[in-house]
């Protein structure tokens, strides 16, 4: 009897030990249920804009570089030996100014002997003359004197020239770079003594399409931006439209001319030209940030509040019978109704500029789109709009 007595309890307490384990993880599994079922995740914080509506010129863009109107590496004609530098690295000069001056004390000594020279041909010349008017010499001896006195007179100009040449004088006004040559140094003709630039008016040389050839006109107007100057915009105007299309690229050459008063700007830079073709436009402009480009088409998430389509908690669960209202052991929150929700919608692009784009299709003014952040969103996902900074999340 009480070997029988033991087994029932030992069978009523394992029963009741197995009971409650079994019984409390069917309990633990119908609260995490019943919160899963109800479980909304939690905003996803964006930076967000609103489109904006404004106006935009109709624009073509070009690669160019800048050109000095009056430009040049001066060189010397005649070789010899520089004697004087009159000028110093990047010193503005003037039309006419004598920048290097080379040995010239061989041709003045010739100089002196051709003038010399010259002096007793004219002399010998006006005896014959006179002589020849008397008839007492041939006209053959007066015409040997006469060549002479024409060769002397050309050997004089001749040398004058040589001497001339080796004073190198600035053709115009400008700005000197940095000089290639040393007092003392013997150079060559054609050898590069600096260059000089007319920096008060520059040029644009670019080329565009020839299909936008019937487009262009004198005095259209031209913005440019330089690397040096980042997003500083330069005012230029069309000057020039050349007179054949390069039958290679398809593309005409195109130069356009603007005021350097500052000389911010030198020959040889590179600028992104900008080519007004229309006047101003009504669009639609969003951060180029807010755009996303696939496969698919370009596309931009908008920020629009909406009724929320959320699962009401069931927080009474029935355990072995009884029902556990669970609200009693934690306290559940109720999420809210409404709230902002973002939506993708396909867009059709125009211009960029100046960190923008234009939006031709798809997007209304005042719509307010996501900036940054894209990339934890999917359609329908819940944001909260928070304030940039300066770094997508």
């Amino acid at each position: 009897m009480k070997k029988f007595m033991y087994t029932a309890i030992t069978l009523l307490t394992l029963g009741i030990v197995f009971g409650s384990v079994f019984g409390w993880i069917e309990f633990r599994d119908r609260m995490i249920g019943s919160f899963m079922a109800a479980y909304v995740p939690p905003a996803v914080g964006v930076e967000a804009e609103p489109a904006m509506a404004g106006q935009w010129d109709n624009t073509l863009a070009a690669i160019g570089t800048i050109q000095a109107v009056n430009g040049v590496d001066i060189t010397t004609e005649v070789g010899g030996l520089v004697h004087e530098i009159y000028f110093a690295s990047g010193q503005a000069v003037e039309e006419g100014d004598v920048l290097i001056q080379l040995d010239d004390e061989i041709e003045r000594a010739n100089l002196k002997s051709f003038k010399a020279q010259l002096r007793l041909a004219k002399i010998n010349y006006d005896r014959d003359a006179r002589l020849l008017r008397s008839n007492s010499i041939s006209r053959t001896n007066f015409d040997k004197v006469e060549a002479t006195l024409h060769d002397m007179q050309a050997q004089v100009e001749s040398t004058q020239a040589t001497i001339s040449q080796k004073q190198i004088k600035a053709p115009f006004a400008g700005r000197l770079g940095i000089r290639q040559v040393n007092v003392g140094e013997y150079i060559s003709s054609g050898d590069e003594i600096v260059t000089l630039q007319a920096l008060d008016e520059l040029l644009i040389d670019f080329r565009v399409p020839e299909q936008y050839f019937p487009r262009l006109f004198v005095g259209q107007p031209l913005r440019f931006t330089v690397p040096a100057f980042g997003d500083r915009v330069f005012e230029a105007t069309l000057s020039s439209i050349n007179a054949k299309v390069d039958e290679a690229t398809r593309n005409i050459e195109v130069q356009g001319s603007f005021s350097n008063i500052d000389q911010s700007i030198v020959p040889g830079m590179f600028a992104n030209v900008t080519i007004v073709l229309d006047q101003l436009q009504n669009v639609i402009t969003v951060p180029q940030t807010a755009v996303s480009y696939s496969l698919y088409g370009d596309s931009v998430f908008v920020v629009n509040e909406e009724q929320l389509d959320l699962k009401t908690p069931d927080t009474t669960v029935s355990l072995l019978g009884f029902d556990i209202d669970l609200s009693a052991i934690h306290k559940m929150e109720q999420p809210p109704e409404r709230g902002l929700v973002v939506r993708r919608r396909y867009v059709k692009l125009g211009q960029r500029r100046e960190g923008q784009v234009a939006i031709r299709e798809g997007v209304e003014a005042g719509e307010l789109i996501v900036t940054a952040g894209q990339l934890k969103l999917n359609n329908g996902t819940r944001v909260k709009v928070i304030e940039p900074t300066g770094k997508a999340e």
